[in-house]
């Protein structure tokens, strides 16, 4: 082996290993936010389920609607004033000139689900621009927007969706012998499968699925 070959810093995942090799910063870090003197509130609306299909319409849907206060400057965060008598906003969810839900949602809240109906809007291919609006003691406005997608039932196959809640997968296979309702999905990836470790017990799937 070339004496060069044994100089050369041993690596791997772009890191060096071998003793006495350089320390080399990983770079990529994400810059720190900015902070603020003001408080601010981030207003967030996202539907619980990416994407609902046609059949969805008699068993209904809802948004899920964060009210964080903070002083991070993060994206869309706007400056609120807080009232001690005030610990609500109220919050409306529309299409257009079409209000599909309202609500009173808690300050400094994630994970608020609000319902609405399906049979409001037509099943499409293109998605939705949904408005979020809330109104915090009486005359502070705060407005963010979503995209819903509401799609015509498959002609065949499965569908797969996204669980905002959890940030999980649900999927409702076709065919004969499939569960009728929806399950969730546990993705085999690099880690799962890494040296037989599924292979070598299934029962591994089985736990993790109780566990949620």
């Amino acid at each position: 082996m070339p004496l060069t070959d044994w100089l050369t810093p041993l690596r791997r995942c772009n890191k060096n290993y071998k003793q006495g090799s350089p320390i080399v910063p990983p770079g990529g870090q994400f810059p720190a936010p900015a902070t603020s003197d003001s408080t601010l509130l981030a207003l967030r609306c996202t539907p619980i389920y990416k994407p609902y299909i046609a059949e969805d319409a008699t068993s209904g849907a809802g948004f899920i609607i964060d009210t964080v206060v903070t002083h991070t400057q993060v994206q869309g965060a706007m400056p609120i004033t807080l009232e001690t008598s005030a610990d609500t906003l109220a919050v409306s969810i529309s299409i257009g000139p079409n209000v599909l839900a309202v609500g009173k949602v808690p300050l400094n809240t994630t994970k608020f689900e609000i319902p609405f109906s399906l049979t409001k809007l037509i099943p499409r291919k293109e998605p939705y621009t949904v408005s979020c609006s809330a109104i915090y003691s009486g005359n502070q406005q705060y407005t963010t927007t979503a995209s819903l997608s509401y799609l015509p039932n498959p002609p065949s196959g499965s569908v797969t969706k996204f669980d905002s809640r959890t940030g999980g997968l649900w999927t409702k296979p076709s065919g004969v012998g499939y569960a009728v309702d929806y399950t969730p999905v546990f993705p085999v990836g690099f880690y799962t499968s890494f040296g037989d470790y599924l292979a070598k017990n299934l029962s591994i799937l089985d736990d993790l699925k109780v566990r949620g």
